[in-house]
């Protein structure tokens, strides 16, 4: 018998290349009933990105996949393993050269959830009508607000800072720093997991509420998301993963 405080996940996820791409250099996987989910935003040109972000997703999932509850040392090593995934891929091919990927990925517990990133790829919280940024991209832009030589993103990028280039990123260096959040869960949560083709073409507002909006259900809610980045432009791939949070009574 099951304890009444366990939960439940409700999973829906979107990918798509986008309106100014040629492939889709995103990957995601959704495992609801391990509660685990990855996703990947692949970067290095030709097919390279795409190549760095299925072999991340990969790793990381068969990694975790035989742990009940893996825990965040675990979480790391996966994320470690794909960087080293990554870069014997590199040393393989020639055309490989310059490849790597950001990872977002969560496993959820019967209390909480271990979250983990590396790179610009976002996870979001959808709590009591609000909407919280629970990542802090490892971006140059951010980095710069970080060290308060800018007041903010926007007037970093006025200045010529480009808002794309990554200070982590999995399969940039022999070593990966992967950043770690542990939260209680709440019944009614919605997370969200997004590569920048969405946080970059929508604002958190916007996003906020598109996830207000539970009408439509879970599946529509993850139409919208997909459907608000390409009226803004899709000019990157655009990859979301919703998480919902239920009590089983």
């Amino acid at each position: 018998m099951q304890a009444s405080n366990q939960m439940s996940i409700q999973v829906e996820s979107r990918t798509d290349k986008g309106l100014v791409r040629t492939i889709n250099e995103d990957c995601v996987a959704t495992l609801p009933e391990q509660g685990l989910v990855v996703l990947a935003d692949g970067m290095g040109g030709y097919s390279a990105g795409e190549v760095a972000s299925q072999l991340a997703v990969e790793t990381i999932s068969s990694h975790l996949l035989p742990y009940t509850t893996p825990d965040a040392a675990a979480i790391v090593m996966a994320v470690e393993q794909a960087n080293s995934a990554i870069i014997s891929a590199i040393a393989s091919k020639a055309e490989y050269e310059g490849m790597a990927t950001t990872v977002a990925l969560a496993h959820f517990g019967e209390k909480t959830a271990c979250f983990a990133h590396v790179g610009d790829s976002r996870i979001y919280r959808f709590r009591d009508g609000r909407i919280t940024q629970l990542t802090v991209d490892h971006s140059m832009v951010q980095e710069l607000v970080n060290q308060g030589m800018f007041a903010s993103i926007q007037e970093a990028m006025d200045a010529g800072v480009k808002k794309n280039v990554l200070i982590r990123g999995v399969g940039i260096d022999s070593q990966v720093e992967v950043a770690i959040l542990e939260q209680e869960l709440q019944n009614g949560d919605l997370y969200l997991f997004c590569s920048d083709g969405l946080s970059d073409m929508v604002s958190d507002e916007e996003i906020g509420q598109a996830l207000q909006d539970t009408s439509a259900g879970m599946s529509g809610m993850a139409d919208r998301l997909l459907d608000l980045a390409l009226q803004h432009g899709g000019k990157d791939n655009v990859s979301v993963i919703l998480v919902a949070i239920d009590s089983r009574k």
